[in-house]
């Protein structure tokens, strides 16, 4: 299991997701590598490893540079484990035995990706424009000049992809993704959501891509809007949380009908209060 931490976003989300890694169980023996992005000097990773007294983990260090998936990439390559959990400096768990929810699905033949999270959105700008509220948060990619470049990287909706701020993949199908130079933030966004995404690339390997819910079970991506995972009603069915899924919680009714609409377009009418969860 890899957790992210990253420098520049200080102590605070470490101890958050420590103070969970200790209260929720993994439900199967696995071996802890913490990711220590941009930390240059032993004594900036004293704090975090006192911290971790009395925990059995090993790390790594990386630059600050390339954000996450480009570090995640860097760990599968030294790894010799068979399976690799990633979560970002963010992820915060959320239920016991929630890495062996993960793990009963990963090693199913057919499944080549596990996530906590799933979205159908797409950053295509014919999806964008028809969002109400979009000028709040996505303004920034909606600009004519952009336009182009988000149709020709990007599907137009629903555009399914596993969100990478905690996944599970076995270290063979890492190998085989094509991931490219990952330096900037469009290039990450277009390696987790893009036509050529790490979910497109399992699924071109004739394997299927899942979400997993705090309750165990499995969602095809037809079924992610109803899984209760993620930005839908109260994502009482979360089994990994991150920043995303704590702004949710914390927006008001126009925010969060915004993030539906982003992520699940007009699914259905129950959209507006959640209902319909399966």
């Amino acid at each position: 299991m890899v957790h992210l931490v990253r420098k520049k976003n200080g102590i605070e989300p470490f101890k958050q997701f420590l103070e969970s890694y200790l209260k929720y169980p993994a439900g199967i023996r696995h071996e802890l590598l913490i990711l220590y992005k941009g930390f240059t000097r032993s004594a900036e990773r004293a704090p975090y490893e006192a911290l971790l007294s009395g925990v059995r983990h090993s790390f790594l260090t990386v630059a600050d540079f390339g954000f996450d998936l480009r570090a995640y990439f860097i760990a599968a390559e030294r790894s010799t484990s068979e399976y690799l959990c990633f979560l970002n400096s963010f992820a915060v768990l959320m239920d016991k035995d929630w890495l062996l929810k993960l793990y009963r699905h990963i090693r199913k033949p057919d499944v080549g990706l596990v996530g906590a999270t799933g979205s159908w959105g797409s950053l295509r700008s014919g999806q964008v424009r028809k969002l109400p509220l979009w000028k709040k948060i996505l303004k920034p990619f909606v600009r004519p000049a952009r336009r182009a470049y988000f149709d020709l990287y990007f599907d137009t909706f629903p555009n399914y992809h596993i969100r990478t701020n905690g996944f599970m993949i076995s270290r063979n199908t890492m190998g085989r993704i094509r991931r490219g130079v990952i330096l900037t933030k469009m290039q990450v966004y277009r390696l987790e959501s893009g036509k050529n995404s790490i979910t497109k690339q399992v699924e071109q390997m004739g394997l299927t891509a899942v979400v997993v819910g705090k309750d165990g079970l499995s969602y095809d991506k037809e079924e992610w809007a109803s899984s209760g995972t993620f930005w839908r009603g109260d994502q009482s069915n979360l089994l990994i949380s991150d920043n995303q899924t704590r702004n949710y919680d914390n927006g008001d009714a126009d925010d969060r009908r915004m993030r539906q609409l982003f992520a699940w377009g007009s699914f259905d009418s129950r959209l507006a209060d959640g209902s319909g969860e399966r």
